[in-house]
């Protein structure tokens, strides 16, 4: 199978996560959390921004991450319980 990709909006676990901002200038990059300055802003660079650093509001961005699937993500979440 293809790897997929999941958006995880409700890690609270941001710091050395890669990214998507979906909102304001920067949309549609990606980019590693470097900093969490608070529980809503944090400071990301690496990838799309290179040695860059910009902050960013928790509202802006989804946590990006692969993950092969082997089963339907309704079985999975039946796993899970």
């Amino acid at each position: 199978m293809h790897p997929q990709v999941t958006f995880i909006y409700n890690d609270p676990d941001f710091l050395g996560q890669t990214i998507f901002v979906k909102r304001g200038k920067h949309q549609g990059k990606l980019g590693i959390v470097k900093r969490v300055l608070n529980s809503e802003t944090f400071e990301v660079s690496g990838g799309d921004f290179g040695a860059e650093a910009v902050r960013f509001q928790r509202k802006e961005f989804l946590v990006y991450r692969y993950r092969k699937l082997k089963m339907r993500a309704d079985k999975l979440r039946q796993h899970a319980n």
